[in-house]
């Protein structure tokens, strides 16, 4: 197995992913909080973390955070930005979450936010969280899903790979909490996050080459006329392509 594309692409990247307004959006990190309902005393481990949005948002609530990623310039951001607001209750880690370098049952809490489409085998990944939360402990994932209808997922899943090199699947919703349920866990909530996005902003966010672009664009204006995606792809005032990317945060308790 090799991480190389998912690597290269977030250190080429890692700043225009810092200063997303997506990634920062404070209203979303703020629900992931209040479904997951975290305790003072919780250690917590963010997989994934990239330059630590949802770590800093946990660690105003829980005891202690880990936030482990496998791209260096990724947590070289994360750890600038806790040494400049000196937060103390965060560390960050190089590591994958396909093997985790933790104990059984070391978490109360674990996180994952905008990352599971990057897995090669989110199977193992998860199999992997189960094993280090400790028994009725809480996994909270949140992210952007495909359709239902295959096609449409289908559809979707190519325009991202041809956006990002580093994708692997937007997992219809039930794809995900089947995987949950395989392992054993109880799904708590369920809850839609529609989060909008300016092509523009979403497409430079990765970096592809013009061609790329100009593909994607072709495809996005296809899938708004033929509604091929379910994103509610439309123009705005100035014929800017805006569209709604539906993502969902599940929580679910560890059997």
């Amino acid at each position: 197995m090799t991480h190389t594309k998912a690597q290269v692409q977030f250190a080429k990247r890692s700043r225009a992913y810092a200063k997303s307004s997506a990634l920062s959006n404070k209203d979303n990190l703020k629900r992931i909080i209040e479904l997951t309902a975290p305790s003072g005393t919780d250690h917590l481990l963010d997989v994934a973390t990239g330059t630590g949005f949802l770590a800093f948002e946990f660690a105003n609530h829980v005891s202690c955070v880990t936030g482990i990623d496998f791209t260096g310039e990724m947590l070289a951001i994360a750890n600038q930005y806790k040494a400049d607001n000196d937060i103390e209750n965060v560390v960050f880690e190089s590591a994958d979450v396909e093997s985790l370098p933790f104990g059984d049952g070391s978490f109360d809490l674990v996180s994952c936010r905008f990352a599971l489409h990057h897995f090669l085998h989110p199977e193992k990944a998860i199999s992997e969280i189960a094993r280090v939360l400790k028994h009725d402990g809480k996994v909270v994932i949140s992210d952007i899903t495909s359709p239902e209808d295959i096609a449409k997922s289908e559809y979707q899943n190519e325009m991202e790979q041809i956006r990002d090199p580093s994708h692997v699947k937007h997992y219809r919703p039930s794809e995900i909490v089947q995987m949950l349920t395989d392992r054993d866990f109880e799904i708590l909530h369920f809850d839609n996050w529609p989060a909008d996005f300016a092509f523009d902003e979403w497409v430079l966010m990765s970096g592809p080459g013009v061609e790329s672009i100009k593909r994607i664009r072709d495809m996005m204006k296809n899938a708004m006329k033929n509604n091929l995606t379910d994103q509610d792809i439309r123009l705005n005032d100035a014929g800017d392509i805006w569209f709604t990317y539906n993502t969902k945060i599940i929580v679910a308790r560890n059997g």
